[in-house]
């Protein structure tokens, strides 16, 4: 064989090469831009996780303030109930303790002088 064969293989190689670097660049680019496309879409869900995570928290944390107010709130509400039943308790109480004062001293007003109540005819 003489140069020129040699130049001719060599030239054949070259072309062969740069036909198989450009195919493996275009089959296996589509491959990478799939791959990258991919791996966006998951990172956008998993940036829309996180702020439904953190909205979520933010919502339960509010809840959770409302609630223990509401506690708090219902729980001065029935101290205030027990303390009303025990006002009326006490003013009832009061108002029979005072009836009976005034009917003992009404009884006692009305008594005849000798000591004994009167006596009534029976029908």
């Amino acid at each position: 064989m003489d140069t020129r064969h040699w130049l001719i293989f060599a030239g054949g190689v070259a072309l062969a090469c740069v036909a198989t670097w450009l195919a493996c660049h275009w089959w296996y680019g589509r491959r990478v831009d799939a791959a990258n496309q991919r791996l966006q879409k998951v990172e956008k869900a998993r940036l829309f996780s996180i702020q439904q995570t953190l909205q979520a928290r933010k919502q339960v944390e509010a809840l959770q303030k409302d609630l223990s107010e509401q506690q708090e709130a219902m729980a001065q509400a029935q101290v205030e109930r027990q303390r009303s039943r025990h006002l009326e308790e006490a003013t009832r109480l009061a108002a029979v303790a005072e009836a009976q004062a005034e009917a003992e001293a009404e009884a006692v007003t009305h008594r005849p002088a000798h000591g004994f109540a009167d006596t009534q005819p029976m029908a």
